[in-house]
């Protein structure tokens, strides 16, 4: 008898994932050139057809997941998050499967009362959302656990909060990279200022892991020339511009600024760059593309948002409909982009 070929077969023939075999059969993108090649030329010559009826059958069941993310303007951090929920949406429908999108206002955390009601109606059977950076995020969270609605995180690798599977980077990882971009090729006297803009009410652990690696990237690689200074400035301080701007000032072409955050648009717009030569930055949102483009910000670390959130989902359809279990940590490599990059 014949052999039945399957995705694992191709990917073992192809030296890839499970994943990205599944990908290919699905065209859900997402695959480097040279492996979507390589995969597509094994499927034709194994003669692969997909089992689209099998899967079905593994369900035997509709299945609803939760999408818990920040209310946002177009052009956002949360956009491309949302983007991978609508196309899995649409990619994943015809196998049983709902997306359900809720947004609450980090400005009116009281109103998330009435999502965790809905989340836990009955009408949904796990969470993706981001890794919490407040009481009220971490509360819910909880109560997903003792509901047992299983979650993924996105936007993170600690695994203390108790989810299904974490997706994101490692974030003193992304520090040190954010590091060796600022001083790459550079030996000499200079400061690098890091301006980590916060709210008090919202303290983003990855940030300040940012903020440890790019300083432990300095420590690790001798370098006695370099000083790193850390300017923590509250978004709702009156005097935030003045600061900035006074800090910036005494600044001169050897020295360097790191935002940790998305908030490189914010600060780069005070600086000089006949004065100052590298200014590194993080997200892939429109106003820090803009800046990019007219030359005001150097490298942007980009997070893959929209990665991280569809790999998610991923991890969810297979937990809940074949009880595959994930890793708890799946890490998704940064993107260094510059003003030469297509957007």
């Amino acid at each position: 008898m014949k052999k039945i070929v399957t995705i694992n077969d191709i990917a073992k023939i192809a030296n890839v994932s499970r994943g990205t075999v599944d990908r290919v059969v699905n065209n859900r993108g997402y695959v480097a050139e040279d492996k979507l090649k390589l995969i597509q030329k094994i499927i034709e010559e194994l003669n692969f057809v997909p089992n689209t009826h099998g899967r079905n059958l593994a369900l035997n069941k509709s299945l609803t997941i939760a999408m818990v993310f920040q209310e946002h303007s177009e052009g956002d951090y949360w956009e491309p998050l949302i983007n991978a929920g609508k196309d899995f949406n649409k990619n994943y429908l015809h196998l049983g499967l709902k997306i359900n999108f809720y947004f609450f206002d980090l400005k009116n955390l009281a109103a998330f009362n009435e999502i965790e009601k809905e989340v836990f109606s009955g009408n949904n059977d796990a969470v993706i959302t981001t890794k919490p950076q407040n009481p009220t995020l971490k509360a819910f969270l909880k109560k997903c656990l003792r509901n047992k609605i299983p979650f993924v995180l996105v936007g993170s690798s600690d695994t203390k909060f108790g989810a299904l599977s974490n997706v994101g980077q490692d974030s003193i990882q992304s520090g040190r990279l954010a590091g060796k971009l600022i001083n790459y090729r550079q030996d000499h006297n200079a400061i690098y200022v890091i301006f980590n803009l916060f709210s008090e009410n919202n303290i983003n652990d990855n940030v300040m892991n940012r903020i440890k690696g790019f300083k432990a990237y300095f420590a690790e690689n001798n370098k006695p020339k370099i000083k790193v200074e850390v300017m923590d400035i509250s978004i709702d301080d009156p005097l935030l511009i003045d600061k900035i701007k006074e800090r910036i000032n005494t600044l001169n072409e050897n020295d360097g600024i790191f935002i940790p955050n998305s908030k490189g648009h914010f600060i780069s717009q005070f600086v000089d760059k006949e004065k100052i030569k590298r200014v590194v930055g993080f997200d892939l949102i429109r106003d820090n593309i803009d800046s990019m483009k007219i030359g005001k910000i150097d490298f942007l670390i980009n997070q893959k948002p929209y990665d991280q959130a569809y790999l998610g989902l991923e991890i969810l359809y297979r937990y809940l409909g074949t009880n595959q279990k994930p890793l708890d940590v799946v890490l998704i490599n940064e993107e260094v982009i510059t003003s030469e990059s297509s957007f």
